[in-house]
């Protein structure tokens, strides 16, 4: 479009300077019309087809003055490319007799041009100005004699285009650019570096196949160009616009006042400079087919940047409307103030005490700092500081929708300082610290930008509740819990195949080396303190070594790894806890008040799958407890003994008045896990004076649990009991009690004693009244040695 226009411009200025010199080689009073053919003829020699369609007339005094009443022009042989209904052009009749030409006006009135690309890339303007074919390119222009040698000085008093219409077509992409009603009027137009004024108006309108652009410039300024027309300065330039743009998602409006000096160089590169640059009262509007609706009104911008030059202040203020079809509208409003500067190599940009505000709602947002960057290689760094303001009033007024969380309050104070630098290579934050409610947060990290994608984090925080950021959990017996239970039950129950797939290509990929030290913190309502974490990730090998840390003032470690490169990743587990109050952290984690006490922990785990249930499903190992003192709620087992021994001994017994809980001592327990199911291996322990010993087994998969205890009560100990025990069968023998149930039911009758044992014991009574019978009789009929020996006899027959 810019060669275009440029060889219109050069197109019209050929046509009246033709006509001009033409003119003033001829006598003062010959009608000028008898040398149109001529005229045309010479036209044609620049590879122009030129019709003078009207008159030519002239003036002699002051100035020569040729009119030429309608032309019409064309490449040569090809369709019409302009034309114009009138053109005038004045020269000063005293420099023409020196042989210097100096232009007093020139004037062009309806110009209709249209500049044609056709489908096979060509413009209809590329034949203008033809070569003569004859000579060859390269010979050297013959030099003119010193007597003909003479500066052509051009100065123009008065420029004046009127109502013209210049189209530009370009068949290949489908554009189609128009400027109608154009007008450009210029006085006193010289090339010596003296300001002349310039005025231009025009409607413009753009197409192609996606959009349509239409509006309006308006443009005044004092020009100064050089003689070589490679320097120009715009002085005092003001320009007012307004355009539209649609397309098929919606439509953008903008209407702009500008204010601008400038400085532009092109004399061996690109040169220039924007000592002053304001923009006034500007509106922008975007309006989506969607209904939404972006309004920027009283928009102002104050500043200017000179390359190469000190730096320079810039303000720049506007008021923000937002609204959707779905959303009710937001208004802010927004300011920023800098000092910036550029480089004369257009590469280092800096910009510095940058102070950004904006108010959503009764909310504002601060951001300050310095910045600079470096585009060829590219490099930046920026130290900007965002004070701490109310995120959580600021979703609700742009309509955002928090997810929600058990504290009311949480996320209404939010601030960060960071400092940041970076190349094409890599993201380094040297320095972080961010405030999130009563949090502190700092660290530092890296990111490499090449194949590796490398991570490094460091991340400190001095103390955190987790729980408030965590949706509320709703209490035991509330009908909303009891419905969501069903609901997700009836879901699992439909697809009971449904499993979370693990992310192994993000595993795979990950190189990450991260170091998190939290003080003290509060996760599923237990206390932690001095917790570190130390995670490393590299070739789909990740690994926590160690997860550390106190809680209840119970010392935990844990080492873990996550193998991610096979199909089913394989993962360890090791950990250990001492003195570790079991009952608080159930209660606290997972609301489950059947089991407390103090316990020494340590468990080595391993498992292997592809999803989440995979490895919960694959679970092996081994967890050691050993503990002083533990209490069983909801479950007595000295309740269960004494109910058998008084099935046993045929006496009623009193449900009531005994403790709901069971009071362990010295337990230790070990549980072997295989394949998800945790089997109790060994159990040992004490309740009262009763011995206990055990085994059964934990469904981790089904959250139930089946065990075993077997009771064995001395004979020196059976005074101490809670009930009176008259028959020695049911000491020093074990006793069965049965405890099953699911985790969430436990409940009074989960432990039962085996009725069975008192079968067996009918059975050994039975047996021992055979014995003694049969003895008896072997004593009478045989006596003395002979019934001994038949005696062991007997006993070894029945294995006695």
């Amino acid at each position: 479009m810019g060669r275009a226009v440029k060889y219109l411009i050069i197109t019209l200025i050929s046509v009246v300077l033709i006509v001009v010199l033409a003119a003033a080689s001829l006598a003062f009073w010959i009608d000028p019309n008898i040398f149109k053919d001529d005229i045309e003829k010479l036209a044609a020699e620049q590879g122009l087809t030129l019709k003078l369609e009207g008159d030519l007339a002239w003036q002699v005094f002051p100035n020569i003055q040729i009119v030429i009443n309608g032309a019409s022009v064309a490449p040569e042989n090809e369709a019409e490319m302009m034309r114009f209904d009138k053109a005038q052009l004045s020269v000063a009749l005293m420099p023409l007799l020196k042989k210097d030409i100096v232009v007093q006006g020139i004037g062009l009135a309806g110009v209709k041009a249209s500049l044609i690309v056709d489908e096979n890339g060509v413009g209809n303007w590329t034949k203008i100005g033809k070569q003569d074919e004859s000579k060859p390119a390269n010979e050297p222009e013959q030099a003119a004699d010193e007597g003909e040698k003479k500066a052509l000085q051009l100065a123009i008093a008065k420029l004046e285009l009127s109502d013209a219409d210049i189209s530009y077509t370009d068949k290949q992409t489908g554009q189609h650019i128009e400027l109608s009603g154009l007008s450009l009027i210029g006085e006193d137009i010289q090339l010596d570096n003296k300001a002349f004024p310039l005025t231009f108006d025009s409607e413009v309108s753009f197409e192609d196949k996606t959009q349509s652009v239409n509006g309006k410039v308006q443009l005044s300024s004092n020009i100064t160009v050089n003689s070589e027309i490679n320097h120009f300065v715009i002085g005092d330039g003001k320009l007012a616009l307004s355009i539209e743009q649609k397309n098929e998602l919606g439509s953008v409006s903008a209407k702009a006042e500008l204010a601008v000096d400038a400085d532009v160089d092109i004399a061996d590169a690109l040169v220039w400079s924007l000592p002053k640059l304001s923009i006034n009262d500007t509106s922008l509007r975007y309006a989506a087919k969607d209904g939404t609706i972006v309004d920027i009104t009283s928009l102002n911008f104050d500043g200017g940047l000179t390359p190469g030059g000190e730096a320079s202040p810039i303000k720049v203020s506007g008021d923000l409307k937002y609204s959707t079809a779905t959303q009710k509208p937001l208004d802010t409003n927004l300011s920023l103030v800098s000092t910036l500067s550029i480089d004369k190599k257009l590469n280092l940009i800096k910009a510095k005490d940058i102070a950004l505000k904006t108010s959503i709602g009764d909310e504002t947002i601060s951001l300050t700092g310095d910045a600079n960057a470096t585009l060829n290689p590219l490099d930046y760094q920026a130290k900007l500081n965002l004070a701490p303001t109310n995120l959580r009033k600021i979703a609700t007024t742009l309509g955002i929708e928090l997810p929600v969380m058990a504290e009311p309050t949480a996320l209404s104070k939010v601030g960060t300082a960071i400092s940041v630098k970076g190349s094409d290579k890599r993201i380094v934050v040297s320095e972080l610290r961010t405030t999130l409610d009563a949090s502190t947060i700092s660290g530092n990290a890296s990111v490499e930008l090449g194949k590796s994608q490398a991570v490094k984090l460091a991340v400190n925080i001095d103390k955190i509740n987790i729980d408030h950021y965590l949706p509320p959990t709703p209490p035991k017996d509330s009908k909303a819990a009891e419905k969501e239970q069903a609901t997700t039950t009836s879901e699992q129950a439909a697809n009971p195949d449904a499993e979370i797939p693990l992310p192994r290509e993000l595993l795979n990929s990950l190189d990450l080396d991260a170091k998190l030290q939290i003080a003290e913190m509060t996760a599923n309502q237990l206390p932690f303190k001095n917790i570190l974490l130390q995670l490393n990730a590299k070739n789909g090998v990740s690994s926590v070594s160690p997860l550390s840390g106190i809680v209840y003032d119970s010392p935990f470690t844990l080492d873990a790894q996550l193998d991610s490169r096979p199909a089913a990743a394989k993962m360890l587990l090791k950990g250990s806890s001492k003195q570790l109050p079991i009952g608080k952290v159930l209660k606290d984690a997972a609301a489950i008040e059947e089991l407390s006490g103090i316990s020494d922990v340590s468990f080595n785990l391993s498992t292997n799958g592809a999803s989440v249930a995979s490895l919960k499903k694959h679970l092996d190992g081994n967890i050691d407890l050993t503990a002083q003192q533990l209490r069983l709620s909801n479950m007595n087992i000295e309740k269960a003994f004494c109910q058998l021994v008084a099935k046993f001994q045929q006496e009623t017994f009193d449900v009531t008045n005994w403790p709901l809980y069971s009071d362990l001592k010295d337990t230790s327990t070990k549980i072997v896990i295989k394949d998800g199911i945790a089997k109790i291996e060994t159990l040992n322990s004490g309740v009262t004076k009763l011995a206990l010993s055990g085994n059964g087994k934990i469904n981790l998969n089904e959250d139930t649990f089946d065990v075993v205890i077997n009771t064995r009560l001395a004979q020196a100990d059976q005074n101490e009991m809670a009930c009176k025990i008259n028959n020695e069968k049911l000491l020093n023998r074990d006793i069965p009690i049965r405890c099953k149930a699911a985790f969430d039911k436990v409940g009074a009758t989960s432990c039962l004693p085996d009725f069975r044992v008192i079968e067996d014991i009918a059975k050994e009574k039975a047996k021992d009244k055979i014995d003694e019978k049969a003895k008896e009789l072997i004593e009478k009929k045989l006596g003395g040695e002979n019934s001994e020996a038949a005696k062991q006899l007997f006993n070894q027959f029945f294995k006695k």
